[in-house]
């Protein structure tokens, strides 16, 4: 088998199951330790929410008698309650939402909660009616926190819980414990409001009884949902003791009202009696049901730490794993590594001129047959060296030589007509003369043909020079005298100042940074005149608003300038041709083709730069040019720009 299959069926074998497996196992342990997080944020909002339930509970039991009990201790305990919780319910609605991971619903749900305490808050009137109607007045609050409970129970999925421990206790917590608060907290409102009363009527007598019916429905139904529980809770049992605990005060209360109150006792307790004795127990039961809930959140950290532990054991054996596919493989690239340092060696002594070069170590895979190929093709660059150069060099002058020739026979051809059409004139003239028929108009009209002629020569003639001129240009492109320190901005504004006053109606901007660089001022000037020259005069001429925009940046190492118009563009097929020689889309009206090969030659023979333009049709024509900003041939000398305009 090949190096190349062998590698491939390695890496094949090994990584791509180890990275699936290694995927799928992270997502899932992932996804687990977020759900177990946002389990842990809705035990701690549970833990935040019940301490304002129990105050507005508290509250609401002591409101309801008002309409019958005028004690002054009692107003003020009203009044301060009021007070702390409103303060409580605003640390709540902030504490809340500050957590990330808070949801609509539950934002939208401490909005009711302060809404409905606002409005009980400010509502200075007592309410009027029976007891029943009177606690159901003060406990709207208290069933807008149990379902904001509810709702971060179910948001943060801890009413969900796969544990059937957890599930169950924040099941009890959210759904069950709050009945048995309602009715003990009804029977204490109750009880201390009939004896607030000089006697105990009848109707709050039979609300009593049938309230104590209903919470004793409830503790029973309670009961038997704990003795369900308690088989996984064998070895939990504090939390047993807590949920016992719960059942038992709520059945001390119920007790309490039938043997102080409904079973007609002689003597009947002050109300105060009867609030506190309540008061002390239901206090107790808040002590289980706080318990209950630091049961769970530990739980949770617990999972949480195990499921942290198993991704961090998950990332260890799978670093493991790689390291042993790493080790496997390292003998084999090896062998890659040097042979090709080995290959690069030989290529980079064959691309200097060595063309002996050949690479000795001949193996049976396809590194030895890329060594064959290698070998062949130094072998057939060696024979063919001298024929390619030779095919170059005649390329290169068959095209300049098409090139100047197709330019100048234009010029030429039309110096001969000229010449022809006079000799013929002359003839003609002549054979007149002979005749003796020649007339004055023959004679004018043999000078205004003379006069056209000879306009059409001189015009012609000066054409060629220029061409000629044109074509020296070429070569003296070539010829560098590099200068330190030149400042480009400054020569960026002498290359267009000259041409923007014969074209006032184009806008110039120059953005950048003024910078130095080592370089041919003439040179670099003739190519950016030409440049801004091809884009006033092949890219602005149609437009009205005319636009140049140059910029400049620079890095440690290199000036980059970016010229560019706002003109017509530049179609696809067109692009790649600009740079070529003798290639113009103006040659009728009289365009050579040379000026942006110039450009050419300047930036990336003279200058050592690269150039590369880039146009989109009827938007822009941009070109990006990169210049070395030091050079180790120039002269040293002042650099006065006005010299080279």
């Amino acid at each position: 088998m090949s190096f190349a299959r062998k590698f491939i069926a390695i890496i094949g074998m090994l990584s791509l199951p180890l990275l699936f497996l290694l995927l799928v196992l992270l997502i899932d342990t992932t996804k687990s330790i977020q759900k177990t997080q946002n389990e842990i944020f809705g035990v701690k909002s549970l833990e935040s929410l019940i301490t304002t339930i129990y105050q507005i509970q508290d509250y609401r039991d002591h409101a309801v008698l008002q309409e019958v009990n005028l004690d002054a201790q009692l107003s003020k305990f009203i009044s301060e309650e009021k007070q702390k919780i409103t303060k409580e319910v605003e640390l709540l609605s902030s504490n809340l939402s500050k957590q990330l991971s808070i949801t609509t619903n539950v934002k939208s749900q401490i909005e009711n909660v302060k809404n409905q305490w606002q409005q009980l808050n400010e509502s200075k009137a007592i309410m009027r009616g029976g007891i029943e109607s009177q606690f159901l007045h003060f406990d709207k609050v208290v069933i807008e926190l149990q379902l904001l409970a509810k709702i971060i129970s179910f948001e943060s999925a801890l009413i969900h819980d796969d544990d059937p421990i957890n599930f169950y206790l924040i099941n009890n917590f959210v759904n069950e414990t709050p009945e048995i608060y309602n009715n003990i907290g009804f029977l204490r409102a109750a009880g201390a409001y009939a004896l607030s009363m000089p006697t105990v009527d009848s109707y709050t007598y039979h609300t009593l009884e049938k309230l104590a019916a209903q919470a004793e429905d409830n503790i029973a139904l309670k009961n038997y949902a704990s003795s369900h529980i308690s088989f996984y809770l064998d070895e939990d049992s504090d939390v047993i003791n807590a949920l016992n605990e719960i059942l038992n005060s709520s059945k001390s209360l119920l007790n309490y009202t039938y043997e102080q109150i409904l079973d007609e006792p002689d003597d009947l307790p002050t109300w105060r009696k009867y609030l506190d004795f309540y008061s002390k127990e239901i206090d107790k039961m808040r002590q289980f049901d706080a318990q209950i809930l630091e049961y769970v959140e530990t739980r949770l950290k617990n999972r949480s730490l195990k499921q942290k532990l198993k991704l961090a054991a998950l990332v260890i054996v799978s670093l493991l794993l790689y390291l042993i596919v790493i080790y496997f493989v390292y003998g084999t690239y090896l062998q890659l590594r040097e042979t090709l340092n080995n290959y690069s060696i030989k290529a980079m002594e064959l691309a200097k001129g060595n063309l002996d070069t050949r690479i000795a170590d001949l193996s049976k895979d396809e590194f030895g047959d890329l060594a064959r190929t290698f070998n062949e093709m130094a072998k057939i660059i060696s024979e063919n060296q001298n024929k390619l150069i030779e095919a170059e060099k005649v390329g290169s002058l068959n095209r300049m030589i098409s090139g100047i020739a197709h330019e100048i026979n234009t010029p030429l051809g039309i110096v001969i007509s000229s010449y022809s059409l006079s000799k013929a004139s002359l003839e003609k003239l002549d054979l007149l003369f002979e005749q003796e028929a020649l007339e004055e108009d023959d004679l004018k009209e043999f000078i205004l043909s003379c006069k056209e002629a000879e306009t059409l020569i001189d015009k012609n003639l000066d054409k060629v020079v220029n061409l000629i001129e044109t074509f020296k240009q070429v070569n003296s492109s070539l010829n560098v005298s590099p200068q330190k320190g030149v400042e480009i901005k400054s020569l960026i504004e002498f290359a267009y100042l000259p041409i923007s006053e014969l074209n006032q109606e184009v806008e110039f901007e120059v953005h950048g940074n003024e910078c130095e660089i080592d370089t041919d001022v003439n040179l670099l000037t003739q190519a950016l005149s030409n440049i801004i020259e091809n884009a006033i005069e092949h890219g602005l001429t149609k437009q009205e608003d005319k636009k140049v925009i140059i910029k400049i940046n620079s890095d440690n190492d290199k000036l980059h300038l970016s010229i560019s118009d706002n003109g017509v563009g530049i179609c696809r097929d067109e692009i790649n041709q600009v740079f070529e020689p003798f290639y113009t889309t103006g040659r009728i009206r009289g365009k050579v083709g040379l000026g942006m090969h110039i450009v050419y030659l300047i930036i990336t023979q003279s200058l050592n730069g690269t150039i590369k333009i880039i146009s989109e049709e009827n938007r822009y024509t941009r070109l990006d040019i990169a210049l070395p900003k030091y050079r180790s041939d120039c002269e040293e000398i002042d650099i006065d720009l006005d010299d080279y305009l």
